[in-house]
């Protein structure tokens, strides 16, 4: 039997809340099951603090990192389950570690005896093991800082698990047990890895993609396509809107200073987006902002931007510089679709020194002459909406 302990994180911060956030995890943990294997292949059980994934057959290709994907998933244990009998358990671990073995390599034996009934507590339990691994390899040697090879052992209700490898999760909370928020989403690096940050806070995510045709292409629509089926694969499933922006920026090129372009253009991309995020009952707004990377991101820019909307803008980048930005787009899995060049037609309408520090009663007189030629409910009622649920393609 193929056997996953998967521990949540965060829980011991819940209190008397914890059944919520585990029954949050537990759903989306089976929802992910069931796009690998066939209902019942699969089972799930709760035990102690921890969930269980079991099967008679091998894992399928592909699970164990998908499952690594999960919000959280603290860590994850390959596990094999034996008996609450310590000879069985001590001829287990033995022949286990037949041929996986040299000379001077350092173990140390750790147990979690969650079953108080086991007569042995976790020291014992420990210190037995660990004498019949020297007995039965005496050229090991006991190392309780920094072993080479460490044997846990759990000692639960129904049975001890043993395992020697532990795999990292993405941690945070539970999908969908921090509300429904609306990405900003570009074709660069800082927006895929902010909606990334937000998924792992535990965050339902939809995206919005303004398409600034005809001064460019579909190019750039298949690349957002891409980033989001990446994405995806953190959330239970999420939706991309893709907004006709092209003529709404040349009605701001057209009307105002041009150093006041670019901070116009994500004026309206904002107020566009909580006019999408009340459609959807979303709860926030997400952009890939950080502070004074480029001149609309300066504060006095992001203070203004802020009072475009009454939504909370959540900006998880805000602190990050690009290099850090850069390695947690790697991390997960979307720098390779971020680097690929793509025309920007922000870039194509932005002046040599935009403004830094804009004037309120400026813009108060632009938006005043603008808004009633700017048709945002049209465009966001006639954006295209691409489907998309974890490890499939996304549909329209």
């Amino acid at each position: 039997m193929s056997v996953l302990i998967l521990n949540v994180d965060e829980l011991w911060l819940k209190g008397k809340n914890q059944p919520y956030y585990r029954t949050c995890f537990r759903q989306h943990l089976e929802l992910l099951l069931g796009t690998f294997a066939p209902a019942g292949q699969l089972r799930t059980k709760k035990l102690n603090h921890n969930f269980v994934v079991e099967t008679e057959e091998p894992f399928p290709e592909g699970l164990l990192p998908a499952l690594l994907r999960l919000p959280g998933l603290a860590s994850m244990y390959p596990a094999e389950r034996v008996p609450l009998e310590l000879e069985v358990l001590a001829e287990r671990v033995v022949t286990g570690l037949a041929g996986k073995t040299r000379p001077g390599l350092t173990f140390a034996v750790t147990t979690r005896r969650a079953n108080k009934r086991f007569p042995l507590n976790s020291m014992q339990l420990s210190a037995e093991i660990g004498g019949r691994i020297l007995m039965a390899y005496p050229e090991l040697r006991v190392d309780l800082g920094a072993p080479e090879l460490r044997i846990s052992l759990r000692v639960l209700e129904d049975g001890i698990y043993v395992h020697t490898s532990q795999f990292e999760g993405i941690g945070g909370l539970p999908a969908g047990t921090s509300g429904h928020v609306v990405v900003l989403l570009s074709g660069g690096f800082d927006s895929p890895v902010a909606a990334y940050l937000m998924a792992k806070r535990g965050c339902s995510l939809s995206f919005v993609f303004f398409h600034a045709y005809p001064y460019v292409g579909d190019e750039v629509k298949a690349k957002v396509r891409e980033l989001v089926e990446v994405l995806c694969t953190y959330q239970q499933r999420c939706s991309l809107y893709i907004v006709n922006y092209g003529r709404i920026q040349q009605a701001i090129a057209e009307a105002c200073d041009p150093t006041y372009r670019t901070v116009l253009f994500r004026w309206y991309m904002l107020r566009a987006a909580e006019l999408l995020a009340n459609k959807l009952q979303a709860e926030g707004l997400v952009t890939g902002d950080v502070l004074g990377q480029v001149s609309s991101q300066t504060l006095s820019n992001l203070a203004l931007l802020d009072r475009a909307t009454l939504l909370p803008v959540l900006r998880p980048l805000l602190g990050h510089n690009k290099r850090e930005i850069i390695d947690l787009a790697r991390r997960i899995g979307t720098h390779d679709i971020s680097v690929r060049p793509h025309d920007d037609a922000c870039a194509l309408f932005a002046v040599k020194h935009p403004i830094l520090r804009p004037s309120q009663a400026y813009l108060d007189r632009i938006l005043s002459e603008l808004d009633p030629r700017i048709e945002l409910a049209a465009c966001v009622e006639q954006a295209e909406v691409i489907e998309c649920r974890p490890w499939r393609p996304c549909t329209i």
